[in-house]
């Protein structure tokens, strides 16, 4: 069962979608489709969602967005660089979409330990309706997990029934959703 307080967050969102006249598309890595099964959980989100792809691997990333083969070389997939391409990539890629976010990172175990529970997100959007407009990053943030875990209730925190790893897409989930509403909504 998806938790409460992540259902709430894909609720703010499709509300943000709606009001907006907004439609989103995701580019996921470490969050595995967990984004995309919160929103698809939403009555009447189709109006709203294009898709997700979930691009786990660096092949993946290169081939359905266009990540550089040399923006992972040089920064490897946990990085803003690497969040960036994913999010222009595959809004570029989904003409419908006005919106898009991307997510990678490492949640471990055995990371390098400068990567470990660090996430990289972006949000890009179209700043003129149609396909023929330029995306636009709107914001791209490297993230600890072990410290958004903190803010996440208490019984989540706590929870024997989740690894350290599920804990982390938990709060990594809940993160992207809300630099998603910051962007649809930036008073919010």
């Amino acid at each position: 069962m998806l938790p409460e307080f992540l259902i709430q967050a894909a609720t703010q969102v499709k509300g943000a979608l709606t009001r907006q006249g907004q439609r989103l598309v995701l580019a996921e890595s470490c969050t595995g489709g967990l984004v995309a099964n919160l929103l698809t959980s939403l009555p009447g989100i189709s109006e709203y969602f294009c898709g997700s792809a979930v691009v786990y691997r660096w092949d993946t990333k290169m081939k359905w967005l266009g990540v550089k083969p040399e923006t992972l070389e040089e920064y490897t997939d946990v990085s803003i660089e690497t969040a960036c391409e994913m999010a222009l990539g595959v809004l570029r890629q989904t003409p419908e979409a006005s919106v898009a976010a991307s997510i990678t990172g490492h949640l471990g175990p055995d990371a390098p330990q400068q990567q470990d529970g660090v996430i990289c997100i972006a949000v890009a959007m179209r700043t003129v309706p149609g396909f023929d407009s330029p995306p636009e990053l709107f914001t791209v943030k490297t993230f600890q997990c072990d410290a958004l875990m903190e803010e996440m209730p208490l019984d989540i925190q706590t929870g024997a029934d989740f690894t350290l790893r599920q804990h982390r897409q938990l709060a990594a989930a809940r993160q992207m959703l809300n630099l998603i509403l910051s962007a649809l909504e930036p008073s919010a």
